[in-house]
């Protein structure tokens, strides 16, 4: 038997064979996770939002240009990068977002497990099978297997935050970090936050004068070159720094701010540890006394983006609707560093002989099972995004497209499904691809007035989203679907 264990932990320990490993399973878990999210429903994505992406590249790899209405360049997308990628399954013929979508997504989680496997492999070099086994539990995370059947650019930027994290640990590669700190701003403009533990390690370097001046032109060259590029873009179809959504979504929830601090931040973070991540507040704050104790810079870097990521959206968007998808690229690092601090908590056990020691086993397969649980719960969670996207986002822009004129004018709060399937002129009432509604896009007065300036043709809104403009219009179509807080109700309201 113990001939066994040994021949099995030498297997275990050969890093190829576990990149194999997890390259593996999670092909298997995401694939399984995007089939049966799909199966009861006719594919689809969780979120409104997706759609939005999927116009935008559908029209770019159609005309080579950036624009949401075909003729019109906006600034629409939180995510060129993303929006690029997706782009190539259209240039390849695929006929439906759905299948090239979820090859990208599936990738991309296959990279955050391998690189979450290589830091805790660093980290922990005398126990491989650790390592591997905390790569495999971040992967059952419900939350990233959500964002994995999403659509959306949240796995790519966490896998971009987590990557440039692994760099950090070495202190080196200056001139690919340069590069990534610009790129992920192409995928998040939040990505800038990433900013932050480098300076701090930077100037930690500098202090022990392991930092030259070379470095720094190899980081800030890249880094700048890409930055300026990505403004150059924005502007040039927009006439600001950052994509509509970045001014649209802070007016849209800007009366959440009056909300005590307090409030929001716990809110925040709240997401994280909304699954099996729970179970690892013990090993976080584990984490936390060893990298003070020990001034493990990197570990203070990576622990400090944690909570400053947390306290910059409940400064400025402290939202968590939509199962905090905002706020999903915290869980993975929530994952490596309460992994990390629970591995201390596992040595201190395994140095007593009394009943902690019998029940360490027993515990770790107990939190693979919670962790599964969840993913089951995530299951159902998809299945039923999907199927409320569809009811109320989709069906209605079907609807426009089969019982509209082509020059008819829609006006829509929700703009993804109708963009892509709708295929008529939109004015866009969240201000995503007209910035001139941002100011007043709590104005029900003012929209009404800019509606009837522009001709708008329809109204397809939320019946108790407008509720100045109830009576505005009258209606000639709605979908209804059951929710949590009774039954939601898009409208198809005909203006003239």
């Amino acid at each position: 038997m113990k001939s066994t264990d040994k021949r099995f932990s030498n297997i275990i320990s050969d890093i190829k064979i576990q990149r194999w490993i997890v390259i593996c399973f999670t092909l298997i878990i995401g694939g399984i996770f995007i089939f049966l999210g799909n199966n009861l429903n006719q594919s689809g994505f969780p979120l409104d939002d997706a759609w939005i992406h999927q116009t935008y590249a559908r029209n770019l790899a159609q005309s080579g240009l950036w624009e949401y209405i075909p003729g019109q360049a906006s600034a629409g997308s939180t995510s060129p990068l993303w929006t690029m990628l997706l782009s190539i399954g259209f240039i390849l013929g695929f006929t439906e977002p759905y299948l090239w979508t979820s090859i990208l997504s599936v990738a991309v989680l296959i990279g955050i497990a391998l690189v979450i496997n290589e830091i805790l492999q660093h980290f922990f070099t005398e126990s491989p099978f650790f390592g591997l086994a905390g790569s495999l539990f971040v992967i059952l995370d419900w939350h990233l297997l959500w964002s994995s059947a999403s659509g959306m650019e949240t796995l790519l930027y966490s896998l971009a935050s987590l990557y440039i994290f692994w760099l950090l640990i070495s202190r080196k590669y200056w001139g690919w970090l340069g590069a990534l700190c610009g790129l992920i701003i192409w995928i998040r403009p939040d990505g800038v936050t990433i900013l932050g533990p480098i300076f701090l390690l930077m100037g930690i370097q500098i202090i022990y004068r392991k930092f030259n001046l070379r470095d720094g032109f190899l980081f800030f060259i890249p880094f700048l070159a890409t930055l300026f590029v990505y403004i150059l873009f924005i502007y040039s179809i927009s006439g600001s720094l950052f994509p509509n959504t970045f001014y649209a979504k802070q007016m849209e929830y800007a009366s959440v701010l009056q909300q005590p601090f307090i409030q929001r931040i716990g809110k925040i973070l709240l997401v994280p540890v909304s699954g099996a991540g729970i179970f690892l507040i013990p090993g976080f704050v584990v984490s936390i006394y060893q990298a003070v104790k020990q001034r493990n810079w990197w570990l203070i870097a990576t622990i400090l983006w944690f909570f400053g990521y947390g306290v910059l959206y409940a400064l400025r968007l402290p939202m968590t609707y939509q199962h905090g998808r905002y706020l999903m690229p915290m869980i993975p690092v929530l994952y490596l560093i309460g992994i990390m601090g629970s591995k201390q908590l596992l040595n201190l056990i395994s140095k007593n002989e009394g009943w902690l020691q019998r029940i360490k086993k027993p515990v770790i397969v107990g939190l693979f099972v919670f962790n599964f649980i969840f993913a089951i719960n995530g299951l159902q969670t998809i299945r039923m995004d999907i199927q409320t996207i569809d009811q109320l986002m989709v069906k209605p822009a079907l609807w426009i497209k089969s019982n509209t004129e082509k020059e008819a004018i829609i006006a829509v709060h929700d703009i993804g499904a109708m963009g892509y399937f709708g295929e008529r002129q939109i004015i866009d009432l969240a201000g995503l691809i007209q910035p001139e509604l941002i100011p007043i896009i709590r104005d029900e007065a003012g929209i009404k007035l800019y509606l009837t300036n522009a001709n708008a043709d329809y109204l397809v809104v939320f019946r108790d989203w407008y509720p100045g403009l109830v009576d505005y219009g009258v209606v000639e179509e709605n979908f209804t679907i059951p929710s949590l807080a009774g039954t939601e109700m898009v409208e198809i309201r005909k203006l003239r």
